[in-house]
């Protein structure tokens, strides 16, 4: 008995003994300005937003910058953003047109920020079909562990210039589903150049039901911008914890050390009525 004790002793002090807490205590890095804006051929009104960044445990919102003057240009034209609110720049109602290289110019706390990115065509969509997975194989026939996600397959002919690089966002009943970064869908076309694409599998649905009506729309974006969005779901989603490496900045495309990353972009639109599931297609477990 006297031997138990001695070991539920021995074994309370080496726990308590490992529970030290440990601050860490980080050096503060000067301020950056931070962007995100975009502009695309699209007819209405663009937007650009600017914050400060803040120190890496901060749990407020980053700082809004205010007061800036922000314009963006053509090489003809120049339109001056108007500030709708603390942060937030926005153009008149305007497109922008594929093949022009568009810049933005921001003047803010006595600086010139400065970012160029050129606005690629996108080629149309043909039609959309909507596919699932069986996994009745997997799970009892009385479970809730079932996949419900709809599965949108695209059909649409990729141009024979290499080096186009895409995005894609999904709309069910006129409500954005990809609201997130890690839920957008986005791709080089290096296995697909010149190719027509059947049934291509390019965005999902939750709980998608028969009638709900989906829109999918495609972005036709820069090398820079889908390296940029690698590099940041590389250090979010993607991230593997303490076994990853050491976290890093992702490379915009502002100058003068602001972060973050203004782009140019085309977009394709196509919508659908969900069928009946008879009309589904079955894929294939890889």
């Amino acid at each position: 008995m006297k031997n138990l004790i001695y070991i539920s002793l021995l074994l309370t002090f080496l726990v308590s003994a490992c529970t030290e807490k440990y601050d860490v205590e980080l050096d503060r890095t000067y301020v950056r300005l931070v962007v995100q804006g975009s502009i695309s051929d699209e007819l209405k009104a663009h937007q650009v937003s600017l914050t400060h960044s803040a120190d890496y445990f901060s749990n407020s919102p980053a700082p809004k910058v205010t007061d800036a003057v922000v314009s963006i240009s053509d090489g003809e034209n120049t339109f001056d953003l108007t500030e709708v609110s603390d942060g937030i720049y926005e153009t008149d109602t305007i497109s922008g047109e594929p093949g022009k290289t568009y810049t933005l110019t921001i003047y803010s706390d006595g600086e010139t920020y400065t970012s160029s990115c050129q606005l690629n065509y996108c080629a149309p969509m043909d039609s959309i079909n909507f596919g699932y997975y069986d996994d009745s194989d997997y799970y009892d026939s009385d479970t809730t562990m079932k996949d419900t996600t709809l599965y949108i397959l695209l059909n649409a002919l990729e141009p024979s210039t290499p080096g186009d690089f895409y995005l894609w966002n999904v709309y069910k009943n006129e409500i954005l589903e990809s609201d997130t970064l890690h839920e957008l869908y986005f791709s080089d076309d290096v296995f697909i150049n010149g190719n027509y694409m059947y049934d291509i599998m390019v965005q999902w649905v939750e709980d998608a039901s028969i009638e709900d009506t989906i829109t999918l729309e495609m972005q036709a974006i820069t090398e820079e911008y889908y390296n940029y969005i690698t590099q940041v779901m590389t250090e979010t989603v993607w991230n593997m914890g303490p076994f990853d490496g050491p976290p890093a900045n992702p490379t915009g495309n502002i100058s003068n050390g602001a972060m973050g990353f203004f782009l140019a972009y085309s977009v394709e639109t196509i919508t659908a009525i969900v069928p009946d599931e008879v009309d589904w297609i079955e894929l294939e477990w890889y």
